[in-house]
């Protein structure tokens, strides 16, 4: 959904059926609280959306930026309301599948998690088809 209700995308197949939609990119801010602060000058998604926003120089800003989904994240909302990294769920070959509903632009991140044991230290790259 858009900022203003409108329907973007919608998922039309799931082989994983767990991500996060609460816990946010990663950024130099969150790297360091959750790592320590010696971490915040590392990779993070927030400063790969900027990186490419800024590349693309059509009238995008910061301010256009809105909320991502964490695909195939397992980040479960703990009894007492906060949020749990835990390890992933998914494996190789998951996929989900979007129809866009309207035009858009997607940023993605495959975030290597350098400092998060999830993928065991070795990310693996990810695969985006787009048809028409």
């Amino acid at each position: 959904m858009s900022s203003e209700g409108n329907v973007l995308a919608a998922i039309v197949a799931d082989t994983c059926g767990r991500h996060d939609t609460i816990g946010g990119a990663c950024a130099a801010e969150s790297n360091q609280v959750r790592y320590s602060i010696d971490k915040r000058w590392m990779h993070s998604c927030r400063d790969t959306f900027m990186l490419a926003i800024s590349r693309w120089n059509r009238g995008v800003t910061k301010c256009d930026l809105t909320h991502n989904i964490n695909f195939f994240m397992n980040v479960p909302v703990t009894a007492e309301g906060s949020l749990s990294f835990e390890d992933g769920v998914s494996a190789g070959g998951r996929y989900v599948e979007m129809r866009a509903e309207m035009d858009l632009i997607g940023l993605i991140s495959n975030c290597p998690q350098l400092n998060n044991p999830c993928n065991a230290y070795n990310p693996t790259p990810v695969r985006l088809l787009i048809w028409d």
